[in-house]
């Protein structure tokens, strides 16, 4: 796990640009409706010292509510992690109903006050692993 690790911090680095996402499991597995999973684009879409912006992708095992109360059992989303203070915060997201990024969605952004990047209730929870590998390195 620790080389998955290093190598996501290195390919977080590498500022090289994709056309498509190459999404890198950090838990879960992406082929199961049934399972929590968190994925993360490793290519940064921007990037300077004190924050890295990416996006993610999350399937969740069960029904959720997001912090507004909106129903969701997926989601994508662009996150800035602030790596001086530890956190991640979202831009925005694209919520599905359906498991797995698929089906009706409803797209929100931030301007203003924009909710932190936890994944509660996630065992494990990938949250720190990912502040760390994106902040590691130049």
């Amino acid at each position: 796990m620790r080389f998955a690790l290093v190598a996501l911090a290195g390919l977080i680095c590498s500022g090289a640009a994709h056309a498509t996402s190459n999404w890198f499991t950090v838990s879960g597995h992406p082929d199961r409706a049934d399972v929590d999973t968190v994925q993360v684009d490793p290519v940064s879409i921007d990037r300077d010292a004190g924050s890295r912006t990416m996006n993610i992708r999350v399937n969740r095992a069960q029904l959720r509510r997001n912090w507004d109360g909106i129903p969701y059992r997926s989601y994508s989303a662009q996150v800035r992690i602030l790596c001086g203070e530890g956190r991640a915060e979202y831009l925005n997201i694209r919520l599905h109903i359906q498991p797995l990024w698929v089906g009706a969605y409803q797209d929100a952004a931030y301007a203003d006050k924009r909710p932190p990047m936890v994944f509660r209730d996630a065992r494990p929870n990938p949250t720190e692993r990912i502040l760390r590998a994106a902040c590691s390195g130049p």
